[in-house]
């Protein structure tokens, strides 16, 4: 399996407004769902861009890890939006977190693109995090390019 990132901390398929940080980057992505944090595109574009770099490189992998990011995350949005962060409690039911089957999204925009989905082992050899992009870019209206790019970087196909 090829590596998940890019230097910077990018997948290879996400588009410039990812990676210039005009848009809440995949890797960001997973880290507030392991908050359970809302952060809405507005506040995250109010942050300064070395806030956004710095939401982007902390860890976000142990429990540890995750509590610190919720109270860094938290005094940011304090200190930018003069608002307290909106809780999203995720549960342990997330599509991602199953590797017993695909998920729903990502087989519906499999076939809005007619792309043929890997058999479920290729999907549960996905790390959580890689599984968590898939999902998010599969239930999203506006990144059918990301979705098809990033199938074929997992997969090959």
């Amino acid at each position: 399996m090829r590596a998940a990132f890019t230097a910077e901390g990018f997948y290879p398929f996400e588009g410039a407004a990812s990676t210039d940080l005009s848009l809440i980057p995949l890797a960001v992505r997973y880290k507030l769902d392991r908050a359970e944090i809302k952060l809405h595109l507005k506040q995250w574009q109010t942050l300064s861009v070395e806030d956004r770099r710095q939401l982007l490189n902390v860890p976000c992998n142990t429990a540890t890890d995750v509590a610190h990011y919720r109270v860094l995350l938290r005094e940011k949005i304090i200190l930018h939006c003069a608002t307290e962060p909106t809780p999203q409690p995720t549960g342990s039911d997330q599509p991602w977190l199953s590797t017993a089957h695909w998920p729903r999204e990502v087989l519906e925009q499999c076939e809005r693109q007619a792309i043929a989905p890997p058999a479920i082992e290729r999907w549960q050899a996905l790390s959580e995090m890689d599984r968590h992009a898939l999902f998010v870019l599969g239930r999203s209206k506006h990144s059918q390019p990301e979705f098809a790019a990033a199938m074929r970087w997992f997969f090959g196909e």
